[in-house]
């Protein structure tokens, strides 16, 4: 997989992801704080499922109810097409 350009990472985390994506540091960054441990712990279920399937695993910190999600591809050394379709993923769970 490829390491899109500065320009792709901007057109496809406006016109793909609906929350707030941070690109920095060659990464997508999302940070969460959810209700309960129940839906932390049901979020990671999905991550993982999400993980296993797309054969994508992101990096995660948990501290009590906040979750920060970063999705690189260390084998193109940044982001690539790879890491927004997880986060589309992802996004369709956390809207749902």
């Amino acid at each position: 997989m490829e390491k899109l350009s500065q320009e792709e990472i901007a057109r496809l985390n406006k016109n793909n992801l609906g929350l707030d994506w941070v690109v920095a540091d060659d990464q997508l960054t999302i940070h969460r704080v959810l209700t309960s441990e129940k839906a932390v712990k049901s979020l990671l279920d999905k991550m993982d499922q999400l993980a296993e399937l797309q054969r994508h695993h992101p990096d995660v910190t948990v501290k009590g109810l906040e979750v920060t999600i970063s999705l690189t591809t260390y084998d193109a050394a940044g982001i690539t097409l790879r890491d927004f379709k997880y986060a589309e993923a992802l996004e369709a769970y956390l809207n749902s």
